[in-house]
C-alpha cells in the first residue's frame, strides 16, 4: 500500500514545482482534462487562463473539479484534489509570481515578454480552487534499497540511445 500524506505533507507537496492536470466537467458531461500551471497559496490553489477558455466556462456552468499533482520520477508520487472552483477576475502580479515559480527570474522575464504577445491575447481570469477532499499517494517506503539506488543511478548515468 502506497503512503498517505498527512496534511502538512500534501500542502508541502503541492508548493513544489510541479505541472497539474486539471479537470472540469464538459458541457455534454464529458472530462476535460488540460496540463497547467498553478500555485498553491494559503490552502488555495491558483491558475490562470482566458476568460474565453473551455476550462473557465466549464468552472462557470458546473464548478466541481479535480486537480492531479504528480511526481513523475519514479518511485512516484501523487496529490489529487477534489472540490469546486471559480472563476474570478484576474490577481494582480500573479503571472510574475507563477512565472518565476517555473522558470525562476531570468527565465520568467524572457518568458513574459514572449508570451505578452504570442500566447496571452485574452481576458485573463485567475481560478481559484479550495481542497474539499485529497487523495494522496507515495510509493517511496514499497521501493526496495536496490530500487531506490537504481533510481538514483539513472539521474546520473548518461541516457541510453
Amino acid at each position: 500500500m502506497p503512503k498517505r500524506y498527512t496534511k502538512a505533507e500534501w500542502q508541502r507537496f503541492l508548493e513544489g514545482q510541479r505541472v497539474a492536470v486539471l479537470g472540469t466537467v464538459g458541457a455534454d458531461g464529458t472530462p476535460l482534462l488540460t496540463p497547467i500551471w498553478y500555485l498553491y497559496r494559503k490552502g488555495q490553489i491558483l491558475m490562470r487562463t482566458d476568460k474565453e477558455s473551455v476550462k473557465a466556462r466549464n468552472i462557470a456552468r458546473d464548478p466541481r473539479v479535480s486537480v492531479c499533482v504528480q511526481d513523475e520520477r519514479p518511485p512516484y508520487a501523487s496529490v489529487t484534489v477534489y472540490g469546486k472552483a471559480a472563476v474570478e477576475s484576474m490577481r494582480e502580479g500573479l503571472g510574475t509570481e507563477m512565472a518565476k515559480h517555473y522558470l525562476g527570474a531570468v527565465g520568467a522575464a524572457g518568458y513574459q515578454r514572449a508570451a505578452s504577445g504570442a500566447i496571452e491575447r485574452g481576458e485573463e481570469v485567475t481560478l481559484v480552487m479550495a481542497p474539499e477532499r485529497v487523495l494522496t499517494q507515495d510509493f517511496s517506503a514499497e521501493t526496495p534499497w536496490f530500487g531506490k539506488g537504481w533510481l538514483v543511478l539513472k539521474r546520473v548515468l548518461p541516457p541510453q540511445v
